[in-house]
């Protein structure tokens, strides 16, 4: 890791989790498409229950292979220490990040089993898209948090993900209303708490200098996915749908551990990076997976007709769906380009204890780091614009205990 620069790793962990999610709804629809083709919302739970616990399987059998010992730069440690350099080896967190990771597994099993009634109706160049609606709603809870207006930016970058979404989940009879209320409220709703727990998680120091690991933290978190999922998907199926399931588990073996083994370094990037960056930014980032939807739908339907989800020959929807991609990417990418960035130098006072932990857990600050010299630490800041940072961060700051003064400095422009 110390060969690359921060900011490329992070930049390498959210865009690598919105490439590997591509390819992990690929695999869903075209397992759906082809083996259980016609699909009904039966078949897709089907294919989910089978999937679920599939990747469950495949993830501790990586998860304990990771975990053996060997030497890196001479000292023993975990296979996995490449892949996350906090991971030891598998284990069950403490009590506090175990709590999040069950809140986390609840709130994606409620949107998994959205995304599974979704992606049996739909094609991979609408599924992808459908996600991106999350980064609004965690916009709004951050509003929420702080009790504040939303400025002109936002509002725009709101407007542009939730039309852009509409667009793309047109068909040639319309919208969907029943689907879209799935993706406006369970689907993403639940993918909100799901980012805000795996957050809360990934910064919780178990000791100084180690963090929970992303490893142990997905493979927690699924376990409780699966039993949140499987309990409501159990009682839909019929008997009709677990014969089903005997019948079409052998042809779906292999697509399922490919969806599984992408999803789960999906979800390992995914975490890394939100415990490098903010929320909304990860999610910009990863939302590369919008664009590669359509080029892996048309180009995936070439080869295997039919297999990516039908393909309408109407030119004017397709140029809508289009549309609505450009305009979600243009939401997500101008939420990110909006933020300022601040360096704040913090004088304390005489005999004043240890200010890192209080100061890296406001909202706001990216890193936190303690100085030798007339300046005692300093504060990586990033807001939405210049008021917030004075009127939600600096305040804050101000409020800390020991701190005596702060110099704080707005940077124009970064060049890493």
């Amino acid at each position: 890791m110390s060969r690359h620069s921060a900011i490329t790793v992070f930049y390498f962990l959210a865009l690598g989790s919105g490439v590997m999610r591509t390819f992990s709804v690929t695999f869903d629809i075209v397992a759906l498409n082809t083996v259980m083709s016609p699909i009904t919302v039966e078949d897709s739970l089907v294919y989910g229950f089978m999937s679920q616990w599939v990747s469950f399987a495949a993830t501790f059998l990586v998860v304990a292979f990771l975990s053996l010992r060997h030497t890196i730069d001479g000292k023993p440690r975990a296979i996995g220490y490449k892949v996350d350099p906090d991971f030891g080896r598998m284990s069950i967190l403490p009590k506090e990040p175990m709590k999040y990771q069950l809140l986390a597994g609840v709130f994606a099993g409620i949107s998994t089993l959205s995304y599974y009634v979704i992606a049996g109706q739909s094609d991979a160049s609408a599924v992808l898209p459908f996600g991106q609606l999350v980064i609004v709603y965690l916009l709004f809870a951050d509003l929420m948090a702080e009790k504040d207006t939303p400025t002109i930016i936002e509002i725009q970058c709101i407007t542009s993900i939730l039309l852009g979404v509409l667009l793309v989940g047109v068909s040639p009879g319309g919208f969907d209303p029943i689907a879209l209320l799935i993706v406006l409220v369970p689907l993403n709703l639940a993918s909100a708490f799901f980012t805000y727990f795996q957050k809360k998680t990934k910064r919780y120091a178990i000791r100084p200098g180690l963090r929970v690991d992303s490893l142990n933290m997905r493979l927690w978190s699924l376990l409780f996915l699966n039993i949140t999922f499987s309990l409501p998907a159990a009682l839909m199926i019929t008997p009709t749908g677990w014969a089903e399931m005997v019948q079409t588990f052998v042809p779906l073996l292999w697509m399922m551990v490919g969806s599984s083994l992408t999803a789960f370094f999906s979800l390992v990037m995914y975490v890394r990076a939100l415990g490098r960056g903010s929320m909304a930014v990860v999610n910009s980032l990863s939302s590369i997976s919008v664009v590669l939807g359509i080029p892996v739908t048309l180009i995936g339907n070439f080869f295997l007709p039919g297999g990516f989800g039908s393909i309408t020959s109407d030119t004017f929807l397709w140029t809508l769906k289009v549309f609505g991609v450009i305009l979600v990417m243009i939401g997500v990418f101008a939420l990110q380009g909006s933020d300022v960035r601040s360096i704040m130098l913090l004088r304390v006072k005489p005999q004043t204890g240890d200010l890192l932990p209080l100061l890296y857990e406001i909202k706001g600050v990216e890193s936190a780091s303690a100085l030798a010299g007339g300046i005692d630490y300093l504060l990586s800041v990033k807001s939405r614009s210049l008021a917030k940072t004075r009127t939600q961060i600096l305040k804050r700051v101000q409020r800390v205990p020991g701190v005596a003064s702060i110099h704080t400095l707005i940077v124009l422009r970064e060049y890493r």
